[in-house]
């Protein structure tokens, strides 16, 4: 399946992925989130999600239930990009 009709929202905040977090840390880690996710699903569209974008650091896209796949596979495989 193509996704190319999908956006996964991805926080680049370094205090999301901890105290100890830099900046350069939280770089590399949505670098590498970035690409698993494109790999994993792929045609999708993965940008930074920020407060003045709206909405959450989810996945948008016209089927709910695919959304919801991308956004579970996500919240089981992040810490993979640590």
């Amino acid at each position: 399946m193509k996704h190319n009709e999908y956006t996964a929202q991805i926080i680049s905040d370094p205090s999301y992925y901890g105290s100890e977090c830099s900046a350069a840390d939280a770089t590399e880690i949505t670098k590498r989130l970035t690409a698993m996710i494109e790999r994993n699903f792929p045609g999708i569209t993965v940008r930074e999600w920020t407060e003045t974008i709206g909405g959450s650091a989810s996945t948008l896209g016209p089927d709910q239930s695919v959304c919801d796949e991308i956004n579970q596979w996500i919240s089981d495989n992040w810490t993979a990009a640590l």
